[in-house]
């Protein structure tokens, strides 16, 4: 492998990985958040925030936009910063665009969109802004320990938000430690054992 594969290969494990913003992080837009990675690649990295709720409910936001009625009775969540337009992560598989974990799909295309909406069906998190880093920036902020990294799944994504923060902290700890150990294999509960 040459040095620019293997760069590109290095860069690759923070898609579908969940950011964990360190106790020091006191940026206002990102103290105590769990974001989800939905991609990364050499040029820069996005994601959304997933345990930040917004005061704007899905379906007066989509009265306003689309003119049909709305299943959904939710907070639109704020994703980031950045203003964009609205992004949904859902487990309907036929109406995703991408596959982020097993059975987190994002849809942004506003076709497919206001079907995910229409549907209304569990699990469905709809978002305004998002998060975003420019090239080599992402890296940078890891390396300087301003995020820890993490697995992410289902659960995670679409679970409560209260005590998001501390249980994915957690996982992030748990998880350094087992790489550091060279532990290969941590039963799902170990008190089980």
């Amino acid at each position: 492998m040459r040095d620019g594969e293997r760069d590109n290969a290095a860069m690759d494990c923070f898609s579908g990985k969940l950011l964990v913003a360190a106790p020091r992080l006191t940026d206002p837009n990102f103290t105590r958040t769990v974001i989800l990675v939905v991609h990364h690649e050499a040029e820069g990295a996005f994601g959304l925030v997933l345990n930040r709720a917004g005061d704007k409910r899905v379906k007066d936001v989509w009265a306003r936009h689309v003119h049909e009625p709305c299943p959904v009775d939710q907070p639109v969540m704020i994703g980031g910063p950045v203003e964009g337009p609205l992004i949904a992560l859902h487990g309907n598989a036929t109406l995703g665009e991408r596959e982020i974990v097993p059975g987190v799909f994002f849809t942004s295309d506003r076709d497919l969109l206001v079907a995910v909406v229409a549907a209304g069906e569990p699990p469905l998190r709809v978002y305004s802004g998002y998060s975003g880093w420019g090239e080599g920036q992402l890296e940078g902020e890891v390396s300087a320990g301003d995020w820890l990294v993490a697995t992410a799944d289902g659960e995670v994504v679409f679970g409560d938000d209260d005590g998001l923060w501390h249980r994915a902290s957690r996982r992030a700890a748990d998880e350094q430690l087992v790489k550091a150990l060279h532990v290969r294999h941590v039963p799902r509960d170990p008190g089980l054992n």
